[in-house]
């Protein structure tokens, strides 16, 4: 419950500085001093920038699950969507292979810019800000890498590896993706 009440104070300070930068352009603006007036103005919305709603897909591909939720999410949010696609393509792996390891890269990185493409139109179809990008590298490391370098970043969602599907289906239990939802407060 803390934590609740610790992001709503959060959200209240950071209103208090934005509405405390607005008054200092408002009196800069009614001395007559426009040039301080803008510049105070262009530094609020220089420092606000949207969230984004990181989405991880499986490899080169992402379900339609995960897709219609991210839609959603983001939709419901005004969330900018920051899809995400991996390929654990080390170095070491390809170490005496540079060349197939390049062609690889090349090959899923096209491959993932094909998957993307119909998440990519929807989103646009909806008004929602897209980006995509790849990373070669295990799943983990690479969300620890795009949350370092992305601040902006409110929520992740990702499926759930699905290396049991047999034994589901032996138990009677339908096939399903869970989806998890994480968020980067």
């Amino acid at each position: 419950m803390a934590g609740i009440f610790g992001r709503i104070k959060q959200k209240f300070s950071k209103a208090s500085i934005e509405m405390d930068k607005y008054q200092e352009a408002i009196t800069f603006a009614e001395a007559g001093e426009a040039e301080h007036a803008l510049a105070a103005v262009s530094e609020q919305t220089e420092e606000q920038q949207t969230m984004q709603l990181l989405v991880v897909g499986r490899e080169s591909t992402f379900s339609k699950e995960i897709f219609d939720y991210a839609l959603d999410m983001a939709q419901r949010m005004s969330y900018e969507i920051l899809a995400l696609n991996t390929a654990p393509l080390s170095c070491d792996t390809f170490k005496l292979f540079s060349n197939s390891r390049d062609q690889l890269c090349e090959e899923f990185k096209s491959l993932s810019e094909k998957n993307v493409a119909m998440f990519q139109q929807a989103a646009a179809e909806k008004g929602i800000a897209f980006h995509h990008i790849v990373k070669f590298s295990e799943t983990e490391e690479a969300l620890q890498e795009v949350t370092r370098d992305n601040k902006n970043i409110a929520f992740v969602v990702s499926e759930s590896i699905e290396d049991r599907a047999e034994s589901r289906i032996e138990e009677g239990e339908r096939l399903r993706t869970n989806l998890y939802v994480y968020s980067m407060v």
